[in-house]
């Protein structure tokens, strides 16, 4: 199947992702030398597949091309499947792939700026994710997301905003509200839900 989105979640190097070709082929590519688990997952609009997710332990000592084949089916329209979001990163890094929602910078993100379209100054930071999509008429509330401090604090954060990347049909992105709570934790994971179904957590890089 063409134009089949495949992405790699690993352990140690984030996200990967690409497409599938004409002939239904993809590839990707994963560290040699390092010891880590790979997530391989397809997703495509309307389409199921099996297996939904398959896991590869790369030991240190592995090297060389592995196959992995999925085969898709439509879905009726009748019936909706809960994807599993996945937060992109930096390459090659569990760093997210995370921007101010005014400015358009990276990382380092204050709690408050002045840089800001709201009266409150507080900073809203652009996740973002793909093989996520809401069902029709979804309220913004059946996405959750938090981050968590190297002590294991959890702090909510605020779903400002869902929508699709303009021009990539494939790629979605989420705005989300830093608390005040989080502005000394220096460094937080952050992960999504959707209608309760977690994703993976990506790293990123706070400031008073």
């Amino acid at each position: 199947m063409a134009d089949v989105l495949v992405i790699l979640i690993s352990d140690v190097t984030g996200t990967q992702i690409t497409f599938t070709d004409q002939s239904g082929n993809y590839v990707l590519t994963y560290a040699g030398g390092v010891s880590h688990s790979l997530n391989i997952m397809p997703s495509k609009s309307g389409y199921t597949f099996s297996p939904q997710l398959t896991i590869f332990i790369s030991s240190g000592s592995i090297t060389g091309n592995k196959t992995v084949s999925f085969a898709g089916t439509p879905i009726p329209i009748v019936l909706s499947i809960v994807q599993t979001p996945i937060l992109l990163t930096q390459e090659g890094s569990l760093r997210s792939l995370a921007l101010d929602s005014v400015t358009w910078t990276g990382e380092p993100f204050g709690v408050v700026n002045d840089n800001n379209f709201s009266t409150d100054h507080r900073t809203r930071v652009s996740l973002f994710v793909v093989n996520m999509e809401l069902r029709q008429g979804d309220p913004l509330s059946v996405i959750e997301a938090q981050a968590e401090d190297s002590l294991g604090q959890v702090f909510p954060l605020t779903v400002e905003y869902f929508g699709t990347v303009p021009g990539f049909s494939w790629l979605k992105q989420v705005v989300v509200q830093l608390p005040d709570a989080i502005a000394n934790s220096n460094e937080v994971r952050v992960g999504l839900k959707v209608h309760s179904v977690a994703g993976n957590k990506v790293l990123v890089k706070v400031k008073p």
